[in-house]
């Protein structure tokens, strides 16, 4: 384990989203798979989905892993001459993530962002209680722990206006266009901080997942993925560009307000 920086980090295998198990020193018994990259999405379509299938070997970073230090790294290629390159960082409790997206094609590429994914499935701390509803069963008591912003303040999603009745929720952010593809369904309300958490069952600790930019935030409660989602977002890309995001995934004692202190931190530091 990186002691240093409270966080274990390794290659997991036979992933298909360019995932990480990720363990934090204070939580040893969860398990996060972190998919780094489930997806490209442009507009309202997709280059195709769970693509990303690197060995667990570490490689020379494209089509797998590099390692630098404790930092991870990959480029992959996709289809329509869009090539993604992922950098994580651990850093005390929490990963900096670099996404960046280059167009090496001839046409311009608008609306552009990457689905991101992170299940509780081997997390026990954070991983829903399901019940049933008739023949169907349903995780959505992790609505009643995971939050977004929503005027500065933290709203779970279980009190939104599709919570209750929503398996595939999404929120799309503030003054910002309605986004459409997959299964999702978004609910009217908006968020206006590009931040997502999740607290534990006895909410004392948090994982959250942020981005300088993102527009949509979503989690599925359909299955036993039982999993949250925001997507950063690198808008137009003209050809021959590259747009950077950066981002957290972080790790803290305490309920939203703590995810929300430590997003601020993430902010000041980026901004220095």
């Amino acid at each position: 384990m990186n002691i240093k920086a409270n966080l274990d980090v390794t290659i997991r295998p036979k992933s298909e989203a360019g995932g990480l198990n990720i363990i934090w020193r204070h939580m040893p018994g969860d398990v996060f798979d972190f998919r780094t990259c489930e997806g490209v999405v442009y507009g309202n379509k997709d280059l195709g989905l769970f693509q990303v299938k690197m060995p667990t070997s570490i490689g020379n970073g494209i089509r797998c892993w590099r390692k630098d230090g404790n930092n991870f790294s990959y480029m992959w290629p996709y289809k329509d001459n869009v090539d993604v390159h992922i950098v994580v960082e651990p850093k005390d409790d929490h990963l900096l993530l670099t996404y960046s997206v280059l167009n090496v094609g001839q046409r311009t590429i608008k609306d552009v962002q990457i689905h991101t994914c992170i299940p509780t499935t081997e997390a026990p701390n954070f991983y829903p209680q399901p019940f049933d509803k008739g023949t169907e069963k349903s995780w959505s008591e992790l609505y009643d722990r995971l939050f977004v912003w929503i005027n500065q303040r933290p709203v779970k999603l279980s009190s939104t206006s599709l919570g209750a009745s929503q398996p595939h929720l999404s929120l799309v952010q503030k003054g910002k266009p309605e986004i459409n593809w997959g299964w999702w369904v978004n609910t009217p309300e908006r968020f206006d901080i590009p931040l997502i958490a999740l607290t534990s069952h006895n909410r004392k600790s948090t994982i959250a997942l942020a981005f300088e930019n993102a527009r949509w935030a979503s989690s599925n409660t359909g299955d036993d993925r039982a999993c949250f989602h925001l997507f950063p977002w690198f808008g137009t890309i003209e050809p021959g560009q590259r747009s950077v995001v950066t981002g957290s995934l972080l790790f803290t004692k305490g309920g939203p307000e703590s995810a929300m202190h430590a997003y601020r931190k993430f902010l000041t530091h980026q901004n220095r």
